[in-house]
């Protein structure tokens, strides 16, 4: 070496000044090629020494295993020796001594061998070449791993091309990086600019295929299954490299002749700063000044993790156990079936096609409906009604009239002609009602009262007040088709247990015959009531019947109201009534945990996020307060409650057979049980909507379901905002309807009735228009209008506000939804509580898998 140097020290005499410039950058591109071999040297025999160390500690793995094994063995042997016979454990004992040293033997020698053979290995890798570098052998360097382990290793990206492309020249520099499994183009990026020393926010990566790289990815998810693992690293494009208009304008001379060209512009732009602005004219430029797409195109996933602080397995078991136990309690109310069957059975045969219910419009289509649909069926004792249902107490037949015509019924402020000064009251109520007695009816009944299955507690010709009534019996309130009636009036009832039943049916005609001839039914009439109570045995109900017959200037409106109940829901001593009580008892506790428990568990999640800020407890409880999960659990334990008292308070008390006895005695009216069914089966499918509401809230959990729930949420709360707009043209829609509609059609009558057909119209029913009448050709106008601009502008805008809500949602919280998959160690944290957590991560899965940033979130 010294030789070598002496000669080109000796050749530098005869050399002139450019040669030995040469020469000596020669030399020192020679030595900085030396300086990166020892570089890469070093960093090959830190990787070795590292494979070195795992080798070792594989060894003693392996060495502490197979002790482990045969400490195992000799377990085995002794157990195996035990259960030998007596002369073995005789002879056993007596060689263990002997056993025990050929034992040592053995562990001695093996020992020997290991360490022999670890040693063969140390000093074979200590082995080091005449540079003083470390030399390896191969085969010691090799790791031993499974088929499954080498086949995904296989696929692994361990080496990546990163090409700088120097701007504005047709340079290119390659360079080869190592990667590991989880290293990200961020980090592969940095390290490339840092090598070339370029600024890392001015430079971009990006695939052969000209896809830009982002920063979250991994190496190994960037290329597709069969495309080079090539980068190119280039310099991004900037936003905007032309001058603004008022930049231009502002360095313009003063004088000259660029001066005159801004001074003859009319429109206040020269050519310069219209190129300018065409120059900058690139996408960002074009997003910018469309309102929102900038923004929307800009954002990323924001790691929308803080809803899991609220969402606890506990409420997620109580609510699921209150959406088992909700439904079962309803179909034990109202099975399955059971109420249409029974309910239109009656509604069939009294009110069907052929009985002409509907189509009646004069009082002696009522007649005709009283003497041939309803007395055959009730007072005939093989009749279709009877077989299959069975007639319990009184039938009532009650008629309500008004006071006698006088002027003070007169609409105040319009002139009548002379011959009509007296006129009659139009609504009935407790201060118009006729009170009088009826002495036709009361010198026909007199000698006919409590005969042939008459009843005997009421007068037909006398008027019964509703304030004299019995609390039992009459006090109820009947809505008609345009009016609301009260219990009061003139009633006849008649005993449909009465044997023979056929004189109850000759009577009962008898007596429609009458009224009809005496002008019962006449202009100062406004409703006929009919009431009876029926029991299906086959399916354990009873039916409570009510049919009103609302009488007007424009003739008969019939109208019917057929309820299914139970007085009590189950007997005492039934199975079903305790196992009833029983799941009532246990969504008691459950109502109770959701009522009073939840929403202080809220109000401290709230407390926690404004922790830090003034007056923290009371911006919680507002912020838990005007929250719409407060007011659902409210309103859950609310209706709860109400259902729990009606149904072990009030309606506990009665009982089947004094119920029954009761309408036996007289007639009762059945509407209050009637009422009472109907409201519990309504507040509990109220009380089952609530809590899948309540479920689904706290399954945001769940990556989909919190995207969906959050993005109609938010789509909710934004077309709030439009109910200023579309009520007042709603509300002018339902006016204009209502004008154009209300002589022609009864569904049309009312404001609301208006409201509804309308709703229904926007939902798609062509009824309207199959039932269209030429001569009125602004009325099919009218809804053509109002079906094309309701669906183009409120159920469009609602969709394009959902579309553009989810995609907002899904970028800011869910791009990637396998990012927020959960792992063991997350089911963990989540799951257990904190005594039993720290049990299972101490003890019984201490070497568990930590997350490197808790995702929380899980993508099942």
């Amino acid at each position: 070496m010294s030789e070598d140097n002496a000669d080109a020290l000796e050749g530098l005499d005869n050399l002139d000044i450019t040669s030995c410039k040469e020469e000596i950058n020669k030399l020192q591109a020679e030595r900085e090629r030396r300086r990166e071999l020892t570089e890469r040297l070093q960093e090959k025999l830190k990787a070795l020494n590292n494979e070195l160390a795992a080798r070792k500690e594989e060894a003693d793995r392996c060495r502490k295993e197979l002790l482990e094994e045969q400490a195992r063995n000799r377990r085995l042997q002794q157990e195996r020796r035990d259960r030998d016979s007596s002369k073995k454990e005789i002879s056993a004992i007596r060689d263990e001594a002997q056993r025990e040293e050929e034992e040592a033997h053995q562990v001695a020698n093996i020992r020997r061998f290991m360490e022999q053979h670890l040693h063969e290995k140390l000093e074979k890798g200590i082995n080091r070449n005449e540079y003083g570098v470390r030399i390896f052998d191969e085969v010691e360097l090799m790791v031993e791993k499974s088929a499954e382990e080498q086949e995904k290793e296989s696929t692994y990206i361990d080496t990546v091309l990163v090409t700088y492309s120097v701007p504005n020249t047709e340079l290119k520099y390659n360079l080869s990086f190592r990667v590991d499994r989880n290293m990200t183009s961020q980090k592969l990026r940095e390290d490339a600019c840092l090598y070339w020393g370029l600024s890392e926010v001015e430079f971009i990566l990006k695939t052969i295929s000209n896809a830009k790289v982002h920063d979250e990815l991994t190496i190994q998810n960037c290329f597709r299954a069969e495309e080079d693992a090539h980068f190119i690293l280039q310099q991004k494009t900037p936003k905007n490299t032309g001058l603004m208009p008022e930049e231009l304008g502002n360095i313009r001379p003063l004088i000259g002749k660029k001066a005159r060209l801004k001074a003859t512009t009319k429109t206040g732009q020269t050519g310069d700063s219209a190129a300018a602005a065409g120059g900058a004219g690139d996408l960002a430029a074009q997003m910018a000044e469309l309102p929102g797409l900038f923004e929307f195109m800009t954002q990323r996933d924001q790691q929308v993790i803080g809803h899991l602080l609220q969402t606890k397995l506990r409420s997620i078991c109580v609510y699921a156990i209150l959406s088992i136990l909700s439904p079962m309690v309803f179909f034990m109310l109202r099975p399955s079936g059971v109420g249409y069957t029974c309910m239109t059975g009656v509604s069939d045969l009294l009110t069907g096609s052929a009985t002409g219910f509907h189509e009646m419009q004069t009082p002696n289509e009522l007649w005709s409906w009283l003497n041939h649909t309803l007395s055959p069926q009730l007072f005939v004792e093989g009749s279709e009604l009877r077989q299959y249902n069975y007639a319990t107490g009184y039938l009532q037949l009650r008629m309500q009239q008004v006071k006698e015509a006088s002027s003070s019924a007169c609409p105040k402020g319009v002139e009548l002609p002379q011959d009509h000064s007296a006129c009659t009251h139009l609504q009935y109520n407790k201060d118009t009602a006729g009170t009088e007695d009826l002495q036709y009816v009361k010198s026909y009944w007199l000698g006919r009262q409590g005969q042939d299955g008459r009843g005997f507690d009421r007068e037909p010709w006398s008027y019964t007040d509703i304030a004299s009534a019995d609390g039992d019996k009459d006090k109820r309130s009947v809505r008609g088709t345009r009016f609301t009636f009260d219990s009061s009036g003139y009633a006849a009832e008649y005993n449909m247990q009465y044997a023979p039943i056929s004189q109850v049916k000759a009577a009962f005609e008898e007596d429609i015959a009458f009224f009809q001839r005496s002008g019962w039914i006449n202009s100062r009439t406004r409703a006929v009531h009919v009431q009876f109570l029926l029991y299906n045995g086959n399916y354990d109900r009873w039916i409570d019947n009510r049919f009103t017959f609302e009488i007007t200037a424009l003739g008969v409106n019939p109208s019917k109201d057929i309820d299914l109940f139970l007085p009590r829901l189950f007997e005492w001593g039934l199975q079903s009534e305790g196992f009833l009580q029983t799941v009532d008892i246990v969504r008691l506790l459950l109502v109770l945990y959701v009522m009073f428990y939840q929403p202080f568990a809220d109000m401290g999640f709230h407390r926690r996020l404004y922790q830090g800020q003034e007056y923290p407890g009371i911006k919680a409880f507002w912020r838990t307060v005007l929250t719409i999960q407060t007011p659902v659990d409210l309103t859950i334990g609310i209706t709860f409650f109400a259902v729990y008292a009606t149904r072990y308070g009030a309606q506990s008390s009665v009982e089947t057979g004094s119920f029954l006895a009761g309408h036996l005695e007289s007639f009762r009216l059945a509407a209050r049980y009637a009422d009472m069914s109907s409201a519990q089966v309504v507040a509990e499918a109220l009380i089952y909507i609530l809590v899948l509401y309540r479920l689904l809230f706290f399954m945001r959990v769940n990556r989909q379901v919190f995207l969906i729930y959050t993005a109609v949420q938010r789509s909710a709360s934004a077309a709030m905002s439009y109910i200023g707009v579309i009520l007042p043209i709603m509300l002018a829609f339902v006016t204009v309807s209502l004008s154009i509609n209300d002589r022609y059609y009864a569904s049309y009558r009312t404001f609301g009735h208006a409201f509804t057909q309308l709703i229904v119209l926007l939902y798609g029913d062509d009824e309207g228009f199959r039932e269209y009448d030429p001569n009125r050709s602004w009325e099919l106008s009218f809804k053509i209008i109002f079906y094309t601009l309701s669906r183009l502008i409120f159920i469009n805008t609602w969709f394009a506000v959902l579309i553009n809500t989810y995609q907002k949602v899904r970028v800011t919280a869910g791009f990637f939804p396998s990012t927020y998959a959960w792992k063991e160690y997350n089911y963990v944290m989540w799951c257990l509580p904190w005594p039993f957590r720290n049990l299972y991560l101490n003890f019984v899965r201490p070497r568990i898998k930590k997350p490197p940033k808790a995702s929380g979130e899980d993508d099942s």
